[in-house]
């Protein structure tokens, strides 16, 4: 990683190189390169998913997303704008003005694409994983019914987009002139509408007075009125989202969260 790094530093001029977060495989960190001013430095051993990001972000050109200066993929490394001041969506107390903030990004980031990891692959591989690991016959068919609603979304929408895969509040980031821009994009590929179960998800991790599921339910309402698509789907996508979520969860080691299961399959 440090050699990845060092290489970086000297192609790029970069100073004040600062570790914001590092893996064995990857790494991010903030940066002053001499070109570009302030930058964010990514380093990963997956030169796939580094080249997925660096797709849509490119295609993008900075347009509700960070600019890319710089890329290298056969050394695993991406240069990308640093944003300022950089507030994540979830400081926003309003649920309205979330949505909204949310929906304006969504609306301006997707893409064709033909090719590439879709989300029903996302989807395939937790129901693989469920069955490799004998996992509680529960989980297994949470998993199933996931996938289905997935490919049930893969037929009933036919645009295929460049999709952020991770759109939620944290990725959601304040410019100096009011926008918002979006980070860390996935670049996986499916339904547009497929970007939308992740923001409400996270919503759940946001400060709200009423009870969660009351919460959710406000917010699929608002993202329906805001984007046209019917609450069912929403409702079906919050439930694949969410069972997505937890078998990564149970993938890493960590207990699945039963809470947020139980708001889930009261949605269906």
């Amino acid at each position: 990683m440090d050699t990845r790094r060092n290489r970086a530093v000297k192609r790029w001029e970069l100073n004040h190189c600062e570790e914001i977060y590092q893996h064995p495989t990857k790494a991010v960190f903030s940066a002053e390169s001499e070109q570009f001013g302030p930058v964010i430095l990514k380093i990963d051993e997956n030169t796939s998913q580094l080249k997925s990001e660096y797709r849509m972000l490119a295609g993008l050109s900075g347009s509700h997303s960070c600019t890319v200066y710089a890329y290298d993929e056969s050394a695993g490394l991406l240069l990308e704008e640093r944003i300022f001041p950089g507030t994540v969506l979830r400081e926003e107390p309003s649920l309205e003005k979330r949505v909204r903030i949310f929906v304006q990004v969504f609306r301006e980031i997707h893409r064709p694409a033909d090719e590439g990891e879709t989300y029903l692959d996302w989807l395939e591989r937790i129901c693989e994983y469920c069955e490799q690991n004998h996992m509680a016959e529960e989980v297994a068919k949470e998993a199933s019914r996931a996938r289905g609603f997935c490919a049930e979304m893969f037929g009933k929408y036919p645009d295929r987009m460049l999709l952020h895969g991770d759109l939620h509040h944290d990725n959601l980031l304040l410019r100096i002139d009011g926008s918002y821009a979006m980070i860390d994009p996935k670049g996986v590929i499916g339904p547009a509408v497929l970007d939308l179960p992740r923001f409400l998800l996270n919503e759940l991790d946001t400060e709200h007075a009423s009870p969660d599921r009351q919460h959710i339910q406000e917010a699929i309402g608002l993202v329906a009125g805001h984007t046209g698509y019917p609450e069912t789907d929403i409702r079906k996508l919050f439930y694949m989202e969410t069972v997505l979520e937890n078998v990564w969860r149970a993938e890493d080691g960590d207990e699945m969260n039963r809470q947020e299961m139980e708001i889930a399959r009261s949605f269906l």
